[in-house]
């Protein structure tokens, strides 16, 4: 097996792990005010899911040195969208974290695809602008004199024009 390929898999098993510690620490600070001691019994099993899921997730949809970022944006729009539809909404608690999960990881989705595209525009705008602006000086160096004789008789005629 490749080395670098035996890294790459290790550090997605610590963002697992990292993941479903986050994500349980989050789900158990929002439910057991209200459900108390039973939180532990919905923490568990969405924090696994939910770790694995978006861990995954980011080792597939970013280049792997931009996984650590994505998964911590995704985790922060899950928590958002978990605060506004548990506490704000007052929606179930399975229902939110569910409705809270897919919003969370579709918005960053989304805006990854979205961030793809603008890039891929980007790029292809400076290629052409490059490519214009490298034919653009041929032109001018035509038309512009290249050596000071030739400057001076550009001068002379211009002088001796203006005198007719």
């Amino acid at each position: 097996m490749d080395i670098n390929a035996c890294g790459f898999w290790q550090e997605v098993l610590i963002l697992v792990i990292v993941s479903m510690l986050a994500y349980f620490c989050f789900l158990e600070q929002l439910l057991v005010g209200d459900i108390g001691t039973s939180a532990i019994a919905l923490s568990l099993p969405f924090s696994y899911v939910l770790g694995l899921q978006s861990s995954m997730a980011s080792s597939t949809m970013v280049k792997r040195q931009f996984i650590w970022l994505y998964a911590a944006i995704q985790f922060s729009f899950v928590v958002i969208f978990a605060h506004v539809f548990y506490d704000l909404i007052c929606i179930h608690p399975v229902l939110a974290i569910l409705l809270a999960t897919f919003a969370g990881c579709g918005v960053v989705m989304c805006a990854r695809s979205v961030l793809v595209e603008v890039l891929r525009l980007r790029r292809r705008w400076v290629a052409r602008s490059n490519n214009q602006a490298d034919s653009e000086p041929v032109l001018h160096q035509e038309t512009q004199p290249t050596s000071s004789s030739h400057v001076q008789t550009e001068i002379r005629n211009v002088e001796a024009s203006s005198g007719n």
